[in-house]
């Protein structure tokens, strides 16, 4: 029949048996009923010895197993708290990803907006030159209203460039807005003289 070990007899009981059995003994004095009871008490006390021995070893290892268990218990939480934060950086990571590529997506269509409108505003001025008749001083004829637009224009496409970091294109349209205002200013005087001599004609 198997016992648990809690179901022993505690070291008390062992005790007052191993008294009890070589007083008995002592009585006895000689024959093999006194060697018996002697020998049974030398094997209970090296039964006793071994229960406790195991009674120790089986405490150990409850210890030890607590132990374990709280470590592993503390680990666990450790790995549940590093794949949340593994996961928060990866979702982190992916929004970074796709802002970063929303931001390419929109520079790009910006600089080929603003390209575009550089293009439209060099083929008008093209267009303008090519269609106004000359006259004798070498200067095209264009309406005023007309060179103000195309000015405004290549102000607008000048600040666009300079903040996409296009200098080339930045200098140029400035140039060209520099030299409408020039020409602006000029028509500007020829028709104040113009109507001074007619005052004068007057």
């Amino acid at each position: 029949m198997t016992e648990h070990l809690s179901d022993l007899p505690a070291s008390t009981d062992t005790t007052d048996a191993l008294r009890f059995l070589r007083r008995f003994a002592d009585l006895m004095s000689t024959g093999s009923n006194s060697d018996n009871l002697l020998r049974a008490a030398g094997l209970l006390e090296a039964q006793g010895n071994i229960l406790k021995e195991t009674r120790e070893l089986l405490q150990a290892e409850r210890i030890r197993g607590a132990a374990d268990a709280e470590t592993r218990k503390t680990l666990e939480g450790r790995i549940g708290g590093l794949e949340h934060e593994i996961l928060v950086l990866t979702s982190r990571l992916a929004e970074q990803q796709s802002y970063t590529e929303e931001i390419t997506a929109e520079m790009e269509r910006r600089q080929g907006e603003f390209l575009q409108r550089a293009e439209d505003a060099e083929a008008c001025l093209a267009a303008i030159r090519e269609a106004a008749p000359e006259i004798p001083s070498g200067s095209v004829a264009v309406p005023l209203s007309t060179l103000r637009v195309a000015k405004a224009q290549f102000e607008s496409l000048a600040a666009l460039f300079e903040m996409s970091g296009n200098i080339v294109s930045q200098a140029m349209c400035e140039a060209s807005a520099s030299t409408l205002d020039r020409a602006i200013r000029d028509a500007g005087d020829a028709a104040a003289e113009a109507e001074d001599r007619s005052q004068d004609a007057a």
